[in-house]
């Protein structure tokens, strides 16, 4: 009977450092295409790097530094360069000194996110050409945002699911 319990008890601890693990690296590592962008980035901003480890793209070719300030940043991607919209794909950015409220804007929708965080989303939205979906949140004093080329005929809870877990892998992963 000794030996049973002592099986048990170490199955348990075995589950809880592994459950601890899990959760420590619930995020996965940072995506190759960053790689190229991050050390610009973190040597001239100041807030905290938040860059998703889930990408729903697997086909993204190229990283670009849009701005890098002290208080903000923001990095895009792109299927191909060159090609205005047509080639876009997403895009990541912080600023510490933002004026406006995500929740004020047309069209969006309060969120869940990792942690309990509140965000704020907004579906494709298609007018003359068709604007990305969007995703703001707030942590501390910086405001994040992530944008996402999807389809305009995505049905809107499938946009909500996917940039969502990108802000959430972004989130658990936390500053880089």
């Amino acid at each position: 009977m000794k030996n049973v319990s002592s099986l048990a008890l170490l199955g348990v601890f075995a589950s809880a450092v592994l459950y601890t693990a899990v959760r420590a690296n619930a995020a996965g590592p940072l995506p190759d295409i960053f790689r190229s962008v991050l050390t610009e980035v973190k040597a001239k901003t100041k807030v905290p790097v938040l860059l998703p480890s889930e990408l729903p793209f697997y086909d993204v070719k190229h990283a670009t530094v849009d701005k890098a300030a002290a208080g903000e940043y923001s990095i895009s991607l792109y299927f191909e360069l060159g090609e205005g919209n047509a080639g876009f794909a997403a895009s990541f950015g912080a600023s510490d000194n933002s004026r406006y409220s995500p929740q004020e804007l047309p069209n969006v929708r309060e969120v869940k996110l990792a942690t309990g965080i509140t965000g704020f989303f907004r579906p494709v939205n298609c007018g003359g050409s068709c604007a990305p979906a969007n995703l703001w949140w707030k942590e501390e004093s910086v405001l994040y945002q992530i944008q996402l080329k999807l389809p305009p005929a995505m049905p809107e809870q499938n946009q909500q699911r996917m940039i969502t877990a990108a802000a959430n892998s972004s989130i658990l992963a936390g500053p880089r």
